[in-house]
């Protein structure tokens, strides 16, 4: 046997060993998070998010698949499905850069490159407009005061409110509301029954 291909098998072997390794990490990272995911939300949380740069780093040492070089200066699917959900889920309330990173596993500099290629913006600007999106949800469905919903879409006050409200949409939130909401609510049947 030649010296090229004694090389070559030592790199297969090599490389299949490496194979093992990584799965059976991969096996003991999974089995944690299933033990842990009832009782311990962040520990699975970690052992999940351990078990996805494990992949990521293979796929990309081993030159990257199809699926990955697609996301290349993206974020993946689960990622981004992962952010959008959290996001929504926590308008409420503000939302830190430091959890959405957490969130994805990657660093914070490559964070924000990937989001606003995938988003088309930053994500203090995305979830901006989602909260003034979420107000005017609120607005067409409830009564609450401009300040009510100004705190239940996580924001300080009404003033703040207004700024991104105007920023985004290009009128007031009372102006809006009067135009669409209170238009819309003198034509409903279940007010002109006077009930």
């Amino acid at each position: 046997m030649n010296s090229s291909a004694v090389l070559a098998a030592g790199a297969h072997e090599q490389s299949r060993q490496s194979g093992v390794a990584l799965a059976a990490t991969l096996l003991e990272l999974l089995s944690i998070a299933q033990s842990k995911v009832e009782l311990d939300h962040q520990a699975a949380q970690a052992c999940l998010s351990r078990a996805t740069a494990l992949l990521a780093a293979s796929l990309e040492r081993e030159g990257g698949s199809k699926a990955e070089s697609a996301f290349r200066g993206k974020l993946s699917g689960w990622q981004a499905k992962r952010l959008i959900s959290y996001i929504e889920e926590n308008l409420d309330r503000p939302i830190r850069s430091s959890e959405l990173i957490r969130l994805t596993g990657i660093s914070a500099g490559h964070f924000f490159r990937t989001f606003k290629a995938t988003f088309g913006e930053a994500p203090l600007a995305y979830i901006a407009r989602r909260r003034v999106k979420f107000a005017q949800q609120m607005m067409l469905t409830t009564n609450h005061s401009l300040c009510h919903i100004a705190l239940d879409c996580g924001l300080c006050d009404q003033s703040h409110l207004t700024r991104l409200f105007r920023q985004y949409v290009g009128t007031t939130p009372s102006k809006w509301r009067q135009e669409y909401v209170l238009g819309s609510l003198e034509l409903t049947p279940a007010n002109a029954d006077g009930a």
